[in-house]
């Protein structure tokens, strides 16, 4: 845990791995079987990207939002309903879920969000990049 300007900071990296080599909190991608590093996305515990952050690698997004390019099907320990903000990156677009298994109510795809609103704030238990 870091202290920045008197607010606690805690990081943590999410890799993304092949489908069938996939582990709770891991990206992992729809098409490819090779996992990435190029960070796709960092969740925020607090609103207006605020507060402990967890940073998600995968790779590059397609231009398209038809098609999911990389998931996390549970979030990791200490990450599950604590989501208030995001940004995207590598050509993503970000979808939280409700429920695990990419279920339940939504809210995205969206790039960068300063708060995800009263319905989802601290809900989010999966996510896909598209």
């Amino acid at each position: 845990m870091l202290a920045v300007a008197g607010i606690a900071v805690a990081a943590m990296t999410g890799l993304a791995t092949p489908a069938s080599a996939a582990s709770a909190g891991a990206a992992t991608s729809a098409t490819s079987a090779t996992p990435a590093s190029t960070v796709i996305g960092i969740e925020f515990v607090d609103a207006n990207y605020q507060g402990a952050t967890y940073t998600v690698t995968g790779g590059t997004c397609t231009s398209t939002l038809s098609d999911v390019d990389w998931y996390i099907n549970s979030m990791p320990a200490g990450w599950n309903d604590v989501i208030s903000s995001f940004h995207s990156y590598a050509n993503c677009w970000t979808k939280l879920y409700e429920n695990i298994n990419r279920t339940g109510a939504t809210y995205g795809f969206i790039g960068d969000s300063s708060y995800v609103g009263d319905a989802m704030n601290d809900r989010a238990s999966s996510i896909e990049w598209s």
